[in-house]
């Protein structure tokens, strides 16, 4: 599915929705990488 035309028809909950999840999984990967670098350092 082209992410252009699905943006389109994304609802402002929708967009809002999904940037939240974006900066969870960025979130819950940079605690994973802090993490490990604790560990190693």
């Amino acid at each position: 599915m082209n992410l252009n035309k699905t943006q389109k028809i994304l609802t402002p909950e929708v967009k809002r929705e999904l940037e939240r999840s974006k900066l969870e999984v960025l979130t819950n990967e940079n605690d994973f990488l802090v993490k490990n670098l604790k560990k190693a350092g």
